[in-house]
């Protein structure tokens, strides 16, 4: 029983059991904790307003979707830039993190990087007022692409989709355990097991089966593969697994099948003159014919 003290030396009694008043309380409190886990639960993404540039071209907004440990500013370095120059909104989408290893970019699973993408694209549709966008994907962003795509309902929202050195059937395990352990896990002491993209990107896993699964290029989207025969992280086999290459009628091309023997690696697909031109004619419906100069132009064999 709640007791009252008046003024007077006598007492107030009322009869409301404390329970009946708490009762209230708990659900109001229970009620708005589970909105602030929700909300924290939800996929964030960045704001268009910080991170794209709007162009005059008149062609759909690229969203170029980073690779793993690529900060933004290594995308707009040349990429960006040179998207700009030829008159394209473009925005750059870093890769989600794992707090376990300083949140670098890239090493969040694939989902999670997907899912934020999905809320970034239809930002970008707002901020621009374009209703479609297109996807340049480097390295795990083309896969995150594509997850996106497949498992998010990502197709009505995109017109083409461009991937450079997506390893889309998987990377060899001792390349992309490398590529992890040496780069970036050893210092956090947690190994490749630990990270989930690191296990999700090596060949046979379930990540891959799954993207492949059925339709690996759903929707009416223009899928496009390009790949360099001297990327040791995503190759051109001998054997017809080409892991950079999709399925589905996309078109598939080596970078050396328009300028032969140009030594471009891995990362360098984002620095490269002559990989610019192949995206630029995708993104604008074009054949794939990159000129002679950018055949000429300096390379970044890493």
């Amino acid at each position: 029983m709640l007791i009252f003290y008046a003024l007077s030396t006598e007492s107030v009694e009322f009869t409301m059991p404390i329970r009946s008043l708490l009762s209230p309380l708990r659900l109001m409190f229970g009620i708005v904790g589970f909105a602030l886990v929700a909300a924290a639960c939800q996929p964030t993404a960045p704001a268009p307003a910080d991170v794209c540039d709007a162009g005059t071209n008149g062609e759909d907004p690229v969203i170029f979707v980073a690779g793993t440990f690529s900060p933004e500013f290594a995308n707009e370095l040349f990429f960006g830039n040179r998207l700009q120059a030829a008159g394209f909104t473009h925005c750059i989408f870093e890769l989600k993190g794992d707090p376990a290893v300083g949140n670098i970019p890239g090493t969040a699973p694939i989902a999670t990087s997907a899912d934020s993408l999905a809320v970034f694209v239809q930002d970008v549709l707002a901020w621009s007022g374009a209703s479609q966008v297109d996807l340049v994907g480097h390295s795990q962003g083309a896969v995150v692409a594509r997850h996106y795509l497949k498992f998010d309902g990502g197709t009505p929202y995109v017109n083409d989709m461009v991937s450079l050195a997506g390893p889309h059937n998987g990377s060899d395990v001792a390349n992309i355990t490398a590529l992890f352990a040496d780069a970036v896990l050893n210092p956090f002491g947690v190994s490749c097991a630990d990270v989930a993209p690191c296990a999700e990107l090596q060949q046979n896993s379930a990540a891959i089966a799954a993207l492949n699964a059925g339709d690996p290029t759903p929707g009416n989207v223009d899928y496009y593969g390009f790949i360099s025969d001297f990327d040791a992280i995503v190759w051109n086999s001998t054997d017809g697994q080409e892991t950079g290459f999709l399925g589905g009628g996309a078109t598939n091309m080596a970078v050396q099948d328009e300028c032969f023997l140009r030594f471009v690696g891995h990362a360098g697909m984002i620095l490269d003159e002559a990989v610019y031109q192949m995206t630029a004619d995708a993104l604008t419906g074009q054949s794939i014919d990159v000129p002679l100069w950018a055949c000429l132009t300096p390379t970044l064999p890493a």
